[in-house]
């Protein structure tokens, strides 16, 4: 039996002398859980470049040791902290350390074992196997049944052994924290900067901080970096968002059911999950906070009821503390005192996730040391290790630099690293110095007249580069309010794996246009832009375009999309740096109803992607007036029908960022 070193309250290192594969997939929030042992890397020559890294520091740790209680802040309120410090033979370091700091509004750690019962919900979506190791853990292990972050993050357990300390703290009205929950990143700015002031003032402290965490939690990142601790050196932020109206919450002004309904069942299913802090042997403390929170929340009034109440951009907030919801939700409004900061920024985003825009939106907007990552990924799946790239060497490299002064070169080297879907594998990652690339050339490609003129069933209209010359002409397209690009979009991704279908049925369902098969390779990189010259005999419409790859089989595989609900569709300026791309106020002042039968513009942007089309392949855009498992649509019935204009005065187009094929000489 292999032989391991025990770790109070929490996992353990393999003995580096017998450690074999041990593979046992756990799925929690946000993702895989993947419980690898690891192999060590061979002595050899140092290794520091983008997704590899070893040699530059040592193990000096081979276990840890989990603690956890309350700290208390200014105001009185406990917040729970689990800290985890690396140990050897059983004793933790002494030494003042590194410290890598998550403040999160999920659980520092997880019980998976309640009323003798393997936890297997919505959220963790448990295989037999897992279920077996779990229940088995959970006798066998002292306090067994706790999940903690290093026993469910590998890339922890590396940063452990390679002397970091690292602290969770559950926000305030999270887990077993008091107080209630403030979503509002101007609040959880000074609560973070408590922290990070205390986390500073103790033993196993050195003063030196970075952190690290996914969605909210990376967005939680932004809020202690804009009060300019300067005990933060650097931060590690996994899919974030910049405005999360425009993102998530109301894409085009459309409601985005999928997303909400994901965010109302995780928020409720986390409290079973909660674990009491070390002090509170009997779980007493805990039982009374969850109680007393329980009393002020359910999943009819909790954090999100307000926001579905709040469509437009001025929507007034519901919290007596708020003031306008969206500013409140808006990391853009603190991005002028996180650039004062000078704090060190990695972004990590996906173009499958939720937040692709923001992600390249956010390296525009900052102006400090930034880099940006860009991984062929959805919501589910970033934040870990993966067969695109070893993103704990990026993280490990990353921290090593800016809170241990190790000269690993990260900072040479481009600052933004993207990935091409479809390129060879040698040249799917690829590198810029900015974003839009330099190499960026728009390229429009207007709807045409298929086979068969009028409506398109079979999707046969054509997409070309030449422009239109009739006179006349239009395709009718009667909306149908069953198309969906299915239950496993991107954007149920936040606690599940993202699977489109094959696109074409639902093409059939919609008005599609298709390129002739291409001559040569085609890569696009970048933020598509549709313009779309529509009348429609009804005072307001949504509309949702896809960017689709048909292959020589004639199977459409989803690239991205972009919505737009047609009232919404008056463009203006944004609070935030957004180079070239069409935005919409979203005001109560812009909504504007259609005039019926009346021709009109209707121009935004889809959310940016990287994919190369090979030779023989063939572009398709498809436009549909629904996406039933996804988003807030209301229903007019009869379903009406919508002219899309193709002639030389009234066309509509698709503007394609261009890339030449790196492949290419």
């Amino acid at each position: 039996m292999e032989k391991r070193n025990a770790v109070p309250n929490g996992g353990s290192f393999p003995d580096r002398r017998r450690s074999g594969i041990r593979i046992i997939r756990v799925i929690l929030w946000g993702g895989a859980i993947l419980l690898l042992g690891s192999q060590n890397s061979a002595a050899g020559e140092k290794v520091s470049h983008f997704g590899a890294y070893q040699e530059y520091t040592e193990e000096t740790h081979d276990d840890y040791i989990r603690t956890s209680d309350y700290l208390t802040l200014t105001d009185g309120t406990r917040l729970a902290y689990d800290l985890l410090l690396p140990a050897n033979d059983g004793k933790a370091a002494r030494d003042p350390l590194p410290v890598l700091f998550c403040h999160t509004s999920y659980l520092r750690a997880y019980n998976m074992v309640a009323g003798g019962r393997v936890v297997d919900n919505e959220i963790i979506k448990l295989n037999p196997l897992a279920k077996a190791f779990i229940w088995f853990r959970a006798r066998l292990v002292h306090n067994g049944h706790i999940f903690d972050q290093a026993f469910m993050n590998p890339w922890l357990k590396r940063m452990l052994k390679h002397g970091y300390g690292v602290v969770i703290v559950e926000q305030r009205g999270t887990g077993a924290s008091e107080g209630s929950m403030i979503p509002i990143f101007r609040y959880q700015a000074e609560d973070a900067n408590e922290i990070l002031d205390w986390i500073a003032a103790q033993p196993w402290s050195n003063g030196k901080i970075g952190m690290f965490g996914k969605s909210s939690l990376a967005m939680a990142q932004y809020a202690a970096a804009s009060t300019g601790n300067p005990h933060l050196k650097a931060i590690f932020p996994v899919s974030s968002s910049l405005d999360m109206y425009g993102a998530v919450w109301f894409p085009g002004g459309i409601l985005n059911r999928a997303f909400a309904d994901m965010f109302s069942l995780s928020t409720g299913l986390l409290e079973k999950m909660a674990v009491p802090v070390d002090s509170d042997r009997d779980g007493t403390t805990l039982q009374a906070i969850l109680k007393r929170r329980s009393e002020h929340f359910s999943l009819d009034k909790g954090p999100d009821a307000g926001i579905r109440k709040a469509p437009l951009r001025d929507s007034d907030s519901t919290h007596p503390r708020g003031k306008r919801i969206w500013q409140d939700l808006g990391i853009y409004t603190l991005l002028e005192q996180v650039n004062q900061s000078g704090i060190a920024i990695y972004n990590e985003t996906g173009w499958f996730d939720i937040f692709a825009r923001d992600g390249t939106l956010l390296h525009n907007n900052l102006t400090g040391n930034r880099k940006l990552l860009i991984r062929p990924l959805s919501h589910f799946a970033l934040g870990k290790k993966g067969d695109d790239l070893d993103t704990d060497a990026e993280a490990h490299r990353w921290f090593d630099y800016w809170l241990k002064g190790i000269q690993n070169g990260i900072m040479d080297e481009p600052p933004i690293h993207y990935y091409v879907m479809g390129a060879p594998a040698e040249k799917a990652w690829q590198s810029a110095t900015r974003w839009p690339l330099p190499r960026e050339r728009r390229a429009r490609f207007y709807f045409m007249a298929g086979p068969t003129p009028g409506n398109s069933p079979n999707g046969s209209g054509r997409l070309t580069t030449e422009p239109p010359r009739a006179a006349t002409g239009f395709d009718t397209y009667r909306i149908d309010y069953s198309t969906t690009t299915g239950k496993s979009s991107r954007w149920r991704s936040i606690i599940q794996a993202m699977s489109y279908p094959d696109m074409s049925a639902n093409d059939r369902k919609s008005m599609a246009y298709t390129t002739d098969p291409l001559g040569t390779d085609l890569e696009v990189t970048g933020h598509p832009v549709v313009y779309l010259d529509v009348s429609t005999p009804v005072t307001d419409m949504d509309l949702f375009v896809y960017l689709e790859a048909v292959d020589k089989k004639g199977r459409s595989s989803y690239v991205t999309e972009g919505c737009l609900r047609a009232s919404h569709r008056a463009l203006g300026n944004a609070d935030f740096a957004s180079p070239g791309l069409p935005f919409h106020p979203g005001l109560r002042a812009d909504i504007t109803p259609l005039i019926p039968d009346e021709p009109t513009i209707l121009v935004f942007d889809l959310l940016p992607t990287a994919w190369r089309f090979p030779e023989g392949s063939r572009i398709r855009i498809s436009i549909a007036g629904a996406d039933a498992d996804n988003f807030a649509t209301p229903r007019i019935d009869p379903p009406p029908h919508l002219r899309i204009f193709r002639n030389s005065e009234h066309f509509s187009t698709i503007e394609l960022p261009i890339i030449e094929y790196a492949g290419r000489p």
